[in-house]
């Protein structure tokens, strides 16, 4: 029988040879490009797999990770008392669905070996959609006058 060090170094290669990670590109992406470098079908599979090893070893980054997103949205005060529970609802969520690739990693589901979970690792940064359905108290209200920059270009009546 193998040791789990063995065990854990024998994953870690695996891991490594199957997915070559993404390629570092000087130009900005754009629809053309993207439809031209489509994954193949392997490389989709490795990624659904490690993706899936990442988030179901490092879901527990959640935690804090919620707290502190929490604190800065919305005030450290709320960040103490509700970040640990949107943390350990998210430990488990991500934990969860980085069990379930781990196992499906070779089918298509769901369609084309797309992520569960946005962001698709714990440690990218949210989207800005997230992030602005919570406004600070500090950001405003609808009720207080617009502060715009006056623009250099005149208005039409």
């Amino acid at each position: 029988m193998m040791a789990p060090v063995k065990i854990a170094r024998m994953i870690i290669v695996m891991c490594l040879v199957i997915y070559p990670g993404y390629p570092v590109q000087a130009q900005d992406p754009s629809p053309i490009n993207q439809e031209a470098e489509a994954l193949s079908l392997l490389q989709q599979v490795a990624i659904k797999l490690v993706r899936g090893i990442a988030n179901f070893t490092t879901g527990w980054v959640e935690i804090p990770k919620q707290i502190y997103s929490v604190g800065e949205n919305e005030g450290w005060v709320t960040g103490a008392l509700r970040g640990p529970m949107d943390g350990l609802g998210m430990f488990v969520a991500r934990t969860i669905a980085g069990a379930y690739e781990v196992v499906s990693f070779p089918l298509p589901i769901p369609a084309h070996y797309q992520p569960l979970l946005q962001p698709d690792f714990v440690w990218q940064p949210e989207l800005p959609s997230d992030r602005s359905e919570t406004a600070s108290p500090s950001q405003g209200s609808a009720s207080e006058p617009d502060t715009k920059v006056p623009s250099l270009v005149p208005s039409l009546p």
